[in-house]
């Protein structure tokens, strides 16, 4: 099955307090880019959240916004690091004994250690949970962005069979027109041969040579055989699981280059023209494809 390249999807996740929405959006590209803004206290966990996104999403240019709402908690409250605290005191405590002073230790004594206390939205358990959180509404999002992008792609795919089905009759009013073709040329070969046997400089080697010159520059069977070969291709893979969009894209250029192959071999202003619409498709699919992921 197909999967498009653009799509869009939202997730969101809640555990206690603590609320996470993500919105995630994808258009074409021909790598894989990740571009994301998340909370200034979750900016060192980017890589594992582009991780994340990563082993489901391997091409497009993709954007990601996360968005943190903790409930019932004030930005400016600041948590006390015990044990940088015990440390604390014990040396002012031994500085105390060394200095022979017989005040004890105060609160004031210690407030000047700004390194004693850690602002909420920075203790590690809160940033911890926060990312938790974010994690499962990434994953929501992600997958709603998937959804989107396959719903676009079977539409792809059905665009792209009905062209290959038309492209394929093509191939069959070339074969058509092809036995049509073939009275005429020898009608054209045998009076260029009747014009090599009036000329009595031309020896029968020469003669043999410009035969088989001629028939192999008009012989177009083989290139409609690889065309029909292509054609059956490029349906098989429309409908396997695996990303397609690189393979497709070389198919095509395979099956232009042996329709350009008929254009020069052929002629015929009959299949001239059907040359010239099945460029015209092969065209159109190229574009299409270009959103495969």
């Amino acid at each position: 099955m197909l999967e498009s390249m653009t799509g869009y999807g939202r997730g969101e996740h809640a555990a206690g307090n603590i609320r996470a929405v993500v919105e995630i959006r994808s258009v074409n590209y021909r790598y894989s880019e990740i571009t994301m803004k998340v909370p200034s206290q979750l900016q060192t966990s980017e890589q594992e959240i582009k991780e994340l996104v990563q082993k489901k999403l391997t091409r497009g240019k993709i954007s990601l916004t996360a968005d943190i709402d903790q409930q019932d908690a004030d930005p400016g409250a600041a948590h006390i690091r015990e044990d940088a605290l015990l440390q604390k005191i014990n040396i002012l405590e031994k500085v105390r004994e060394k200095a022979g002073i017989t005040d004890p230790v105060k609160l004031e004594h210690l407030l000047v250690f700004e390194e004693l206390f850690e602002m909420a939205e920075n203790d590690p358990e809160i940033r911890k949970k926060q990312l938790e959180v974010l994690k499962v509404a990434v994953e929501k999002a992600v997958d709603e962005l998937i959804a989107m992008r396959r719903n676009e792609g079977r539409n792809l795919q059905k665009d792209l069979t009905e062209r290959m089905e038309i492209l394929r009759g093509h191939c069959a009013d070339v074969s058509e027109n092809e036995k049509d073709r073939i009275p005429e040329t020898k009608k054209r070969l045998s009076e260029r041969l009747d014009q090599l046997m009036d000329d009595n400089r031309v020896d029968q080697e020469r003669l043999e040579q410009e035969v088989a010159l001629i028939a192999d520059r008009l012989d177009i069977s083989e290139e409609l055989v690889r065309m029909d070969s292509h054609i059956s291709y490029f349906t098989e893979c429309l409908d396997t699981d695996a990303s397609q969009g690189k393979k497709l894209n070389f198919i095509l250029q395979e099956m232009h280059r042996e329709v350009n192959t008929i254009g020069s071999k052929a002629n015929s202003s009959g299949i001239s023209r059907k040359v010239v619409e099945m460029k015209e498709i092969i065209e159109n699919i190229r574009e299409q494809i270009q959103n495969i992921a």
